[in-house]
């Protein structure tokens, strides 16, 4: 190997390394900027929508924004304050509610021998100091800091909830620059591509934008099926207190795969317990699993697996993975990410690099 050869290849190297160190460094900004990109495609819907009733882009561009911040706006006023509440009788009563607890556990485990072989016998209720309700309330704001990591990043000192709201706003005005012109940002990744990938590059882009309206066109049937099922069975006909606030959430709950499916029953507890007879519990919590239950297995998969079709078991590896990478965010995020890489690693490695675009793989030797 020539001197030459064995400096451009140092130089490479040295170069892939600051890059790779760079985005690393850079994750968060990263993300942020991807779930702007899925925010600007979603409020492009409706946008084309319009378009296509005879308004002119400039228009239905405004309309679309408008209605995009009007809601986020109004659920956000309504939901955040109502759980806040239900979070905050809970915290007060929670101290007096496990001596409770404790105290009724006791006298179960004392009074039912045939339990006593394989329940372990807690300490009596007065031995022990009541829980804190202000050790509660940091324990809690730690919780959603630590899983929040983007927002202590960016906005680091302004508080949790200020540095989750800045940045969602944030993430709102750079999506509408990105509907705003579309075409630039297109123009200027082609500007880094030698001129003959360019039909190549444009036909990944397009791709990708199908991609990623796919995954939003199945989530939004996802979240229609689980917001109407939640309210009607729940809300309407068991009388579940704020039902619509336990609907809205288990449907953006089903932004975040697998997970997300048992994240309402944080809500539902927090209202029964404020709110009606805790006894209601062993009722609502059984039908919200079937709910869910359901609309997972039965309902919605029809329609996303004609839509997008990930294997769970990588899915859930991922999400591990870009969860203790980019926190909270980079896991509602989790899909539309997977998915972009798959597009990438199909397009650009199988059917450009080894040329498998026409080849039927096979696992038996047929």
């Amino acid at each position: 190997m020539g001197t030459g050869e064995y400096i451009k290849r140092v130089t490479v190297t040295l170069l892939l390394a600051v890059l790779l160190f760079t985005l690393w460094s850079t994750r968060n900004i990263l993300v942020l900027a991807f779930a702007s990109v899925v925010i600007a495609i979603a409020m492009a819907q409706p946008m084309q929508l319009l378009q296509k009733k005879g308004i002119k882009r400039g228009l239905a561009l405004t309309l679309s924004v408008a209605f995009s911040f009007t809601a986020i706006t109004l659920l956000s006023l309504w939901i955040i304050p109502t759980l806040g509440k239900g979070v905050a009788d809970i915290v007060q009563d929670l101290p007096a509610a496990a001596e409770s607890a404790k105290t009724a556990y006791e006298n179960f485990w004392t009074n039912t021998p045939a339990v006593q072989t394989f329940l372990p016998e807690i300490p009596a209720a007065d031995t022990h100091a009541p829980i804190d309700a202000d050790s509660i309330h940091e324990m809690f704001n730690w919780l959603v800091k630590s899983g929040m990591a983007i927002a202590p990043d960016l906005l680091g000192g302004i508080g949790i909830v200020a540095g989750i709201l800045v940045n969602l706003g944030l993430v709102l005005f750079i999506a509408v620059f990105f509907l705003l012109e579309p075409q630039s940002y297109i123009k200027a990744l082609l500007y880094l591509i030698p001129a003959r990938q360019h039909p190549r590059a444009k036909d990944i882009i397009r791709i990708l934008g199908t991609t990623l309206t796919k995954w939003l066109n199945a989530q939004l049937f996802s979240v229609t099926v689980i917001v109407l099922l939640v309210y009607i069975i729940l809300g309407l006909i068991l009388r579940m207190p704020n039902a619509m606030v336990v609907a809205l959430f288990a449907g953006f709950a089903t932004f975040i795969p697998n997970i997300g499916a048992v994240l309402p029953i944080l809500p539902i507890t927090i209202f029964t317990l404020a709110y009606s007879d805790p006894a209601k519990l062993l009722l609502y919590i059984p039908v919200y699993l079937a709910i869910q239950f359901t609309e997972s297995n039965i309902i919605t998969p029809q329609v996303v697996k004609a839509q997008l079709n990930i294997p769970a078991g990588y899915l859930m590896i991922f999400q591990l993975l870009i969860t203790m990478a980019l926190g909270a965010l980079g896991l509602v995020l989790a899909v539309p990410i997977l998915a972009c890489l798959i597009v990438f690693v199909r397009e650009i490695y199988a059917y450009d690099i080894l040329k498998l675009r026409n080849v039927n793989v096979h696992l038996d030797d047929r």
